[in-house]
């Protein structure tokens, strides 16, 4: 246990109801994570009322699939039983743009 000054404080957050499987934290701002039937895009953002950060869902894809990315990437991969999709992801606002789609004849998953 830490006591004094060395002490952290940690808040305990419930950002959302869904059922979150696999995550990634894309360039240290965006959580991307998907659910049964949907992959989520949360960023951290500041509410200057509660003078505190929460994880607001800012972009939704209705894809049920799983989700590929590799530390360092400018895109990820979201692989269903019929397509691949590659989204590009912009650094700046961590919005997601489809790139290429093309059909999962190895059935990938």
């Amino acid at each position: 246990m830490v006591k004094g000054s060395d002490a952290k404080s940690y808040e305990y957050e419930r950002m959302t109801d869904l059922d979150l499987g696999q995550m990634y934290l894309v360039y240290n701002k965006a959580l991307i994570t998907r659910s049964s039937s949907d992959i989520f895009f949360f960023k951290l953002e500041f509410d200057d009322s509660a003078n505190r950060r929460f994880w607001k869902c800012y972009h939704t894809i209705n894809i049920r699939g799983f989700i590929y990315y590799i530390k360092g990437n400018v895109r990820i991969q979201i692989t269903t039983d019929d397509r691949i999709f590659f989204y590009l992801i912009d650094p700046e606002t961590c919005e997601p743009t489809l790139e290429n789609v093309m059909f999962n004849y190895m059935n990938c998953n």
